[in-house]
């Protein structure tokens, strides 16, 4: 299976553990602060095609960050 990176934003992170908390459960390996209190979470997964890998990001995102406004961007990883 193809693998894929899904960048998911949230916006407000009000403080460092609520961030490492968030990382934990999506299951990041990475994130970076960006403007405004908003942090990206990058979270690698595996789907057969691109519309499954970004319909399953966004449901593990919308399971898990109930109550914070958050953006899914998934791309393919060669």
């Amino acid at each position: 299976m193809p693998t894929y990176l899904a960048r998911i934003t949230v916006s407000p992170v009000l403080d460092a553990d609520e961030r490492l908390g968030m990382g934990e459960a999506l299951g990041a390996h990475e994130d970076h602060e960006e403007s405004e209190g908003r942090v990206t979470f990058e979270v690698l997964g595996e789907a057969p095609d691109l519309t499954t890998a970004s319909s399953a990001a966004y449901e593990h995102a919308a399971g898990l960050l109930d109550g914070y406004l958050f953006e899914v961007d998934v791309s393919a990883v060669p």
